[in-house]
């Protein structure tokens, strides 16, 4: 008895100290440890491309297959799935073609010309400099100098050899991360075509893996609002993207604004972030205009661009998602920043549904904590 006593004292004191010395250990090898999670995730990333592309793709997929279900041949009612795939598969490859031939080319025009404008650019802002008067606030702030100073430090990495080595490094970079996309995009297609499959696969697990049927459930319910917080923001606000690139060009274009395409891409793809995103595009965009087309028509831009984001957010946004995220702007800022800190670009896309889904989960957890309580009482 004295033997299980002691055992039963020791125990949880030597389970602290192993869980000590593993982070402890984490810590010291944090460098490591990072550089490894993020191969994990460069070697997944086809995979998560997929689950991506599969959620936006789910829609349009859908709708062919209800309707090839209620076609009078029933060779193709029979099929619905397999054709849905396939009239998909061509839907998206009809995108990529004119997304190579049509889009990239004045793409790349417009950066090229970006970059080769920003000497005229710097220019104008340094004359803009020159002409604010000695007393005003701004010379007092030293604002003067720092963005003269920050001017020429653009102006040295422009022509700074390394960042030709950089430049070459980012190329090859992005051609694998093209690789990984194309790749993604083809998983998808497999994941709509066996959908069901994999939906009964994933139950079959849990049941294998949750005994309890309450706690099998539960996450079974878990797993359900996980998938509805992903669909409604990926699908709906890529609808929505979309929707925001179309408009934003073509008030662009109208003003003739220079780089209306590269600037309308920018307003479409920082719509994925809710609050601060349009503001942010919006801010950049009225700036360049500023830059290469003065003030004037940089507040006639800023008008019918202000009025479009209050449509959409007020109207457009709303009938397309359906239901909201219910997330407080306090928290989408703070996920953002989050995750933009820990992995870039991508971090601040996923932020707010991987917030949302650890909200859900949480309150979730409250509320049944709550009803467990009472039923004690």
């Amino acid at each position: 008895m004295k033997a299980n006593i002691d055992r039963a004292k020791w125990f949880p004191i030597f389970i602290l100290a192993v869980i000590l010395m593993i982070i402890y250990n984490a810590i010291d090898n944090i460098a490591g440890i990072t550089s490894e999670i993020s191969r994990f995730l460069w070697v997944i990333s086809p995979l998560f491309y997929g689950v991506l592309f599969s959620y936006f793709l789910f829609t349009p997929h859908q709708l062919a297959e209800r309707l090839l279900k209620k076609a009078k041949v029933q060779f193709f009612a029979k099929r619905a799935r397999l054709f849905s795939t396939l009239i998909t598969f061509l839907l998206l490859v009809l995108v990529i073609v004119f997304i190579i031939n049509i889009i990239l080319p004045i793409l790349y025009t417009s950066i090229v010309d970006l970059i080769n404008n920003i000497p005229g650019y710097l220019e104008f802002i340094m004359d803009f400099i020159d002409d604010i008067p000695e007393d005003s606030i701004w010379a007092t702030l030293n604002i003067v100098e720092n963005v003269t100073e920050s001017a020429g430090n653009v102006v040295m990495q422009i022509f700074n050899a390394a960042l030709i080595e950089q430049m070459a490094a980012g190329a090859i970079a992005f051609a694998s991360e093209i690789f990984s996309v194309v790749l993604g995009m083809v998983i998808s297609l497999y994941m709509l075509l066996e959908r069901d499959r994999i939906i009964e696969f994933f139950k079959r697990l849990s049941g294998a893996v949750f005994r309890n049927e309450k706690v099998r459930v539960r996450v079974h319910q878990y797993m359900q609002q996980i998938n509805k917080v992903l669909f409604t923001f990926i699908a709906s606000k890529g609808l929505d993207s979309i929707i925001n690139f179309v408009v934003v060009t073509t008030i662009l274009l109208i003003f003739d604004v220079p780089f209306a395409l590269l600037l309308g891409i920018l307003a479409g793809v920082f719509n994925f972030i809710p609050y601060l995103g349009s503001l942010i595009a919006v801010i950049v965009i009225c700036l360049i205009t500023l830059i290469t087309g003065g003030f004037t028509k940089a507040i006639q831009v800023f008008i019918p661009l202000f009025i479009f984001q209050q449509v959409d957010a007020n109207f457009i946004e709303p009938r397309i998602m359906k239901t909201s995220l219910k997330i407080s702007p306090i928290l989408v800022i703070i996920a953002v920043v989050i995750g933009g800190a820990y992995f870039g670009i991508v971090g601040m896309f996923l932020a707010v549904p991987i917030a949302v889904i650890i909200k859900q989960i949480l309150l979730e957890y409250i509320s049944h904590s709550k009803e467990q309580d009472q039923i004690k009482q």
